[in-house]
């Protein structure tokens, strides 16, 4: 199985860039989480790494694509009872809730229920204008910025690539290593929209909706790798039914005739601790079976506290 490992501020020494590109078949950046200036740091110093080992590995941009953000907001541990969203990038009142995608405010309608922060919060539309809505607090919790907001039952379709994205593409087009990946896919129309910007570069589809399961064949048809990211989904489609979506995803793989990774938690254990629980192990050795071809590493090798740990596991587990 090949490893994707994310980058993060555990992992930003050139040190442990260079421990990694022993284990490693590719490198993750989410673009989501950083500047444009950040994100070029990044890519000049894998660039300065990868010189000096005298090979380049993929490094893929995970881009927004079709997942929403809410845009810059002061932290709070609970919001108002009521907010206010609005379309635009900056807000420093936390009555008011930036919202910089226009098409969520095209669909909106009074009674959608849209989820923040990975479900932590829920609010409920009770009145909505032409680029903006008022809603009520459902559950409560945590917000900060740039943090996802999802409408739940009805997903946004996604009909334009988001500037943010655009200005990422850009940049990661200047150099030769750079891949794209694609948040929140459906059913693989999120293509036609970004090829034309990524041109020749390999283009990947994250699967993070339980919708997109009836389209697999599209989206195989139309990206080049596929990745089932259980993070997101189990935050859609709920923990119960997880075990079930990927046991779908499994089946379809006689179908399938991209790669196909795994990603979510994979060693979520090795984040906090230096070697991984039995499960996670006796897990790995299923997904290899089942033909997963490779895996994508987050949390940790991005803020983990053993990043190197996480490598050695690794190296020494496919050479057995």
């Amino acid at each position: 199985m090949k490893r994707v490992f994310t980058l993060g501020p555990a992992s930003e020494s050139p040190k442990i860039i260079e421990y990694f590109c022993q284990t490693a078949d590719g490198f993750r950046l989410n673009v989501a989480h950083l500047s444009l200036e950040g994100l070029k740091t990044w890519l000049d110093r894998l660039s300065s790494i990868f010189y000096n080992q005298g090979k380049v590995w993929p490094v893929i941009l995970d881009l927004q694509g079709a997942k929403m953000r809410i845009g810059q907001y002061p932290s709070q541990a609970e919001i108002p009872a009521n907010v206010c969203l609005f379309f635009g990038e900056v807000s420093a009142s936390p009555d008011y809730l930036p919202v910089p995608h226009l098409d969520l405010f095209q669909v909106l309608q009074v009674g959608d229920i849209l989820s923040l922060n990975d479900d932590r919060l829920k609010i409920k539309v009770t009145e909505v204008g032409q680029r903006q809505a008022t809603a009520e607090v459902l559950v409560n919790g945590s917000l900060s910025a740039y943090k996802g907001i999802n409408r739940l039952d009805h997903p946004v379709p996604f009909t334009q690539v988001g500037q943010r994205d655009r200005a990422a593409i850009e940049l990661g087009l200047q150099y030769e290593y750079v891949q794209f990946a694609c948040s929140f896919v459906l059913d693989g129309t999120e293509a036609e929209h970004l090829r034309p910007l990524t041109q020749d570069r390999r283009l990947i589809a994250k699967i993070e909706r339980p919708e997109s399961m009836q389209f697999l064949q599209d989206i195989d048809g139309n990206f080049d790798d596929l990745w089932f990211c259980r993070g997101d989904l189990g935050t859609q489609a709920g923990l119960r039914v997880l075990g079930a979506l990927q046991a779908q995803f499994v089946a379809q793989f006689p179908q399938l005739s991209k790669p196909k990774f795994i990603a979510g938690q994979v060693l979520e254990y090795m984040t906090y601790f230096p070697q991984p629980t039995r499960s996670e192990v006796v897990h790995l050795y299923d997904l290899k079976i089942a033909g997963f071809d490779g895996m994508v590493l987050s949390d940790e090798t991005a803020i983990g506290q053993f990043p190197e740990k996480v490598a050695d596991f690794l190296q020494d587990f496919f050479t057995i």
